[in-house]
């Protein structure tokens, strides 16, 4: 029997429908096998069935071998896996608490609203959450509400949450019903017509097709998939019409239909839903470029959602093309870092960077949050693929930065873009008035953070992230209970539990960064394994209950210089972003010679002195003999100034010219209620960062909401003797020559005011309006009075800067 045959024979049809290779990855052998025509990917060309190497096993051998490593990882269900005490049960906590907040009645609003059924008390979300016509994509954030109670309900095992998800699904087949049987959606279908396609509703779509899967798989909810396959026979006609136009429809963000409708077909089997899957692919556009390893950049979060559907494609039917294209495309982007920062995450203005053009771009509109979260996805699907390591440790890097970084701890708010420039501020939105795309996936990246501390294959479980958490594995009659207190912590350990004593691995992984002083021990006694960082050390016994595995993971120092400016770095701690905690007058710049032997930036390990006081926060002093403190990246929280890139100089130009203002809270009028600030170009606390930007950089200036008069406090920590204040204004009001009035007031105490400066008839336009005079203040505020002279501004004031000069008063003169 011919290899061709025993395939043929043993492996089911829809396995081949779109492969074309398989590859073993095992040991050193390596082969190929090419499938006949009629097995063939329609959209590939046909060829013959080759082998590609040749290896000393007889075939029926390599058969079972090939079938085994094509999905050599298979994830855990989450409701296998409980998070324990740590980091990362704490950011679920807090993100149950906002999805409390939020609640089904309110994510259900807009598509009662266009379904015309009653919406009973609730009130709409806000911003793009919003019914229309004032919203500008309803739908698409309650869609990933869903998904987040849904995915939360299994992590947890809540009782509660599996009701809210079998109510809202039940609630949305009743506006499924109402809007004509197959047709779902929060906004009318004229919306889906070619020449309206100005809304990204295959975007939403996506998102909800996303919320009913998450709801089925991972809450159990039957009538979810009902819901979705009216649905894709809604989807199917609505294709058809577009006949032609559909590549024209295609240049909207459409988000992850291949992905949506992938997953569905997992599911149902249908190939009807696998070739609308095809449908929406761009080959020639982008993946054949990948496949070829060819750069290709667009908007990067539409270009991500793509690459997602296409790993999904690789992942459910093995299909060697669309691996090929994801495996390269990931290179180019991740694993060479040539377009990642040190965080994992990438883009610019959301917009996909090119080779090595990173360099002076982590301003405040960096690495959109969607875009690692998406990232993400289409790594865990490579390493189920493939079960390679590499993946995992861009996996861990990005999850404990990007991910676990990107949720405000105490509020429960979400990052847009996540900045690492100099003396910036986290972009954390409101998850009830900022309801914006990252927001969305924010909902959804706490709710899941089990899904890939562990996998299995027939040999064993694998051990992949060092988070506090419980496997079960019942087809094992196996548990495997993992304690740590990891990144605060070098340590970790894991009990075994067992019905009955069993014979697989266990493999432990060694990160790539854990390169000093690995260690590993089972019942006490010290393992000699030849692991290496990046690989698994793997244990292979008969466990039975209450085995111990014990390992020690120490974390050394490391830098992660930009791909196109070495000068120009951010530093890591293992796997941890650590940023220079405050604001300083030198803009991220640390003086040092990096040619240097004896330089500091060679002996970094020494550099970074332990805070006892603070869990991974660190003291260090650059060449001259500046002293900054660091801490990871994932514990900034809101309002809190950090840098996260710093440039290497010889020697420092910047000098520190007493602004006491600077990285310090502030308070302001707007938008409401005070302090609160929704919208990140509303952000007060940019106003005394240091930077001032361009004309078009709403990143690095307070926008006032609405016209004069609005004012902003700085609280400046302590009692100061202040002996000056300016004021900048933005370019635009700079070039509109717009003349403000306007007061200057202190305070000991933030109740009683006195006025420091008095400018209420200004007639003069300026760039900056300066003050001298001393007093003694905590509290400063500057209010901007409607303007007496020179031009009307056209919306509102834009506010730079806001410096106070002085010194902190000495503890005697302290009240």
């Amino acid at each position: 029997m011919c290899l061709g045959t025993v395939l043929k024979s043993h492996v089911p049809r829809c396995c081949f429908s779109k492969m074309i290779a398989l590859r073993l990855r095992r040991g050193e052998t390596a082969f190929r096998l090419r499938v006949a025509p009629e097995w063939s990917n329609p959209h590939d060309e046909p060829h013959r069935f080759i082998p590609t190497a040749m290896t000393k096993f007889p075939p029926f051998f390599l058969c079972l071998a090939a079938i085994a490593a094509a999905s050599p990882m298979q994830p855990f269900p989450l409701s296998q896996v409980r998070l324990g005490d740590g980091i990362f049960k704490d950011s679920m906590d807090v993100n149950r608490r906002v999805l409390d907040e939020i609640g089904v009645e309110r994510a259900l609003y807009c598509f009662r609203f266009n379904a015309k059924l009653p919406t009973g008390d609730a009130k709409p979300l806000a911003s793009w959450a919003t019914p229309e016509p004032n919203g500008a994509f309803p739908g698409f954030y309650e869609s990933h509400y869903l998904s987040a109670i849904s995915l939360m309900s299994a992590q947890t095992g809540d009782a509660k949450l599996r009701e809210q998800v079998n109510y809202m699904v039940a609630e949305l087949a009743k506006c499924q019903q109402a809007l004509g049987g197959t047709y779902l959606f929060a906004s009318p279908q004229e919306e889906f017509d070619p020449k309206r396609l100005d809304g990204v509703v295959w975007y939403r779509m996506h998102k909800l097709m996303e919320g009913l899967l998450a709801a089925h798989r991972h809450a159990g909810n039957a009538e979810a998939l009902v819901v979705l396959n009216k649905l894709a026979d809604w989807i199917d006609a609505k294709m058809k019409t577009y006949g032609d136009q559909l590549e024209a429809v295609k240049k909207v963000e459409y988000g992850g239909m291949t992905e949506a409708l992938e997953n569905l077909y997992s599911i149902t089997k249908n190939p009807r839903h696998h070739e609308m899957a095809i449908a929406w692919e761009q080959r020639a556009l982008m993946l054949d470029r990948f496949h070829k390893h060819e750069d290709f950049t667009e908007h990067a979060n539409t270009l991500l959602a793509k690459m997602v559907g296409a790993a999904r494609i690789a992942e459910v039917g093995k299909d060697e093309y669309h691996r090929v294209a994801c495996e390269n495309f990931w290179d180019l982007v991740a694993g060479s870092g040539q377009k990642t920062y040190a965080t994992g995450g990438t883009s610019v203005h959301e917009g996909m960077p090119g080779v090595k053009a990173l360099a002076n771009t982590q301003s405040r509109m960096a690495q959109e949050t969607c875009v690692s979260y998406n990232l993400l996805k289409v790594t865990r699907s490579l390493f189920h693929l493939t079960g390679d390591p590499k993946y995992l440790d861009y996996y861990e890097r990005s999850l404990f930065n990007a991910i676990l970084g990107s949720q405000d701890p105490e509020s429960g708010w979400k990052t847009y873009y996540q900045p690492l420039n100099a003396n910036t501020l986290k972009d954390f939105r409101s998850h009830l008035t900022g309801c914006y795309c990252c927001n969305g996936t924010g909902l959804e990246n706490p709710s899941q953070y089990g899904n890939t501390i562990y996998s299995h294959d027939d040999a064993g479980i694998r051990v992949n992230l060092f988070i506090a958490s419980t496997v079960e594995w019942p087809e094992k009659g196996l548990q495997l209970k993992q304690t740590t207190r990891f990144p605060e912590e070098d340590t970790s350990t894991w009990i075994v539990q067992a019905k009955q004593a069993v014979a697989l691995e266990i493999g432990i992984r060694v990160p790539a960064w854990c390169t000093k002083g690995f260690a590993i021990a089972v019942n006490g006694t010290a393992q000699t394994i030849d692991a290496k960082p990046g690989s698994y050390a793997v244990i292979k016994r008969t466990w039975k209950s209450g085995d111990r595995i014990a390992c020690k993971l120490p974390m050394s120092f490391t830098t992660y210089p930009m791909p196109d400016k070495q000068t120009q770095l951010a530093f890591l701690y293992g796997p941890l972003v650590m940023v220079g905690d405050g604001a300083r007058p030198w803009l991220g710049e640390l003086v040092g010679d990096p040619a240097g032997s004896n330089n500091w930036l060679h002996q970094l390990d020494a550099w970074f002195t332990p805070v006892k006081s603070a869990k991974l926060h660190f003291t260090a002093r650059d060449g001259a003999g500046r002293t900054l403190r660091f801490k990871p990246y994932y514990q900034v929280g809101g309002e809190q100034f950090f840098t996260g890139y710093w440039d290497i100089v010889k020697t420092s130009t910047m000098q520190d010219d007493h602004n006491l203002a600077l990285g310090k809270r502030t308070i302001c009028s707007s938008p409401n209620p005070p302090g609160v600030n929704v919208e990140c170009f509303m952000r007060s606390g940019k106003a005394v960062d240091g930077q001032y930007g361009g004309s078009d950089d709403w990143y690095v200036k307070w926008f006032p909401n609405g016209m004069a008069p609005q004012w902003i406090t700085v609280d400046l920590g302590q009692e100061c003797n202040i002996t000056g204040t300016e004021w900048f204004l933005a370019d635009e009001d700079i070039k509109d020559k717009v003349a403000y009035s306007y007061t200057v007031e202190s305070s000991i105490d933030n109740q009683a005011w006195k006025i420091y400066d008095d400018q209420s008839s200004n007639k003069k336009a300026a760039r900056s309006y300066p003050h001298t005079g001393a007093v003694k203040a905590r509290y400063m505020k500057l209010t901007l009075l409607t303007p007496t002279g020179g031009k009307e501004p056209q919306i509102r004031p834009k506010l730079a800067e806001f410096k106070i000069y002085g010194s902190p008063a000495a503890p005697t003169e302290r009240r």
